[in-house]
């Protein structure tokens, strides 16, 4: 079947559609679970605390510390930054156990689904419950619903960390320098908005590259398999037509795949690198604002090992799961 007999036949755009009719029962099952979500995030604020004392501690250890001449004074703000890394412990335990009450109700209630699709499968059409006729059911009991169940626990720790990471590291540069966050969140912002921007477009172009591909490879099979009657009924040429234009289409499809994935690269070196080098840029311009050593110490410190490591792992999840939220059936 090609890549048109395939598409949406109620006009709506494939991402969007896949969108808008799994947005109602997403809300429905995270509504019903409020407080698993607000200890969720009181936990999760607990890391925002780490984050927020990752880069000032460091900035005072310098500024008051080190750099003033105060070698005790440093190495008390570093403790307590160390301090605050070794108490990560039960934030993450908190984290994790309040996962696993959104993860595993998700599983069984994509498995009671599953079981009530195939019990209405069997009763309304008969024919189709021999050994081999519902072997789709098994997987969605078994290997699908794992797959969902671990790709929404990865794309929750993923979106949570960036969240919670981005409200420490924000509030860290405005109390150390409120010119830091002119420089730090200008580019942050736009290259997160032009990744969310290509979210949608990029998988739709997905979807049509794998439809296009398979229709390639069942072109092709039909071709091979039946070379003798073509040759006999004279039709290569005809044959040679509908291929290349298979062909044609999946080229296309590729390009215009490939275009949206030079964005997305684009949008990662926007928010993910221009960051650190405008403030490596304007290191001159701060220290005449009056931010200090220490602060800007402070500020790639948030930048390096909390911010921009959360963002880029909120990004691949997040490119991941719209890819795989866009089936082809």
């Amino acid at each position: 079947m090609s890549a048109a007999a395939k598409a949406p036949t109620d006009g709506t755009r494939p991402g969007r559609g896949m969108l808008g009719r799994n947005l109602p029962p997403a809300r429905r099952f995270l509504g019903s679970r409020k407080r698993v979500l607000v200890r969720l995030g009181g936990w999760s604020l607990l890391e925002s605390g780490q984050t927020f004392l990752g880069g000032y501690c460091l900035a005072q250890a310098l500024d008051r510390g080190f750099l003033a001449g105060h070698t005790g004074t440093g190495l008390g703000w570093l403790a307590v930054a160390a301090a605050s890394i070794l108490g990560a412990g039960p934030p993450v335990r908190g984290v994790f156990s309040q996962l696993a009450q959104l993860t595993e109700p998700l599983r069984d209630a994509l498995v009671r689904r599953a079981v009530r699709q195939a019990l209405r499968r069997a009763v309304t059409d008969p024919a189709r419950t021999d050994d081999r006729s519902d072997t789709g059911a098994v997987s969605r009991l078994t290997h699908q619903t794992e797959i969902v169940r671990d790709s929404f626990a990865g794309l929750v720790l993923t979106v949570r960390a960036f969240v919670f990471n981005a409200v420490g590291a924000l509030i860290g540069l405005l109390a150390l320098a409120p010119e830091l966050l002119l420089v730090v969140v200008p580019p942050l912002v736009v290259g997160l908005a032009l990744f969310l921007a290509t979210l949608l477009p990029m998988a739709s172009a997905q979807r049509r590259f794998l439809d296009a591909d398979e229709a390639v490879a069942e072109g092709v099979g039909a071709v091979s398999a039946g070379h003798r009657d073509l040759v006999a009924c004279g039709a290569q040429a005809d044959a040679a037509a509908r291929t290349g234009l298979l062909f044609e289409t999946a080229e296309r499809t590729s390009r215009v795949l490939a275009r949206w994935a030079a964005v997305r690269t684009v949008a990662l070196g926007v928010a993910g690198q221009l960051p650190v080098l405008l403030l490596l840029v304007t290191t001159p311009w701060l220290l005449r604002q009056g931010v200090t050593t220490g602060a800007l110490a402070g500020a790639l410190t948030y930048l390096l090992q909390a911010l921009l490591p959360a963002l880029h792992s909120m990004m691949t999840a997040l490119g991941a799961a719209t890819g795989a939220a866009s089936p082809r059936h």
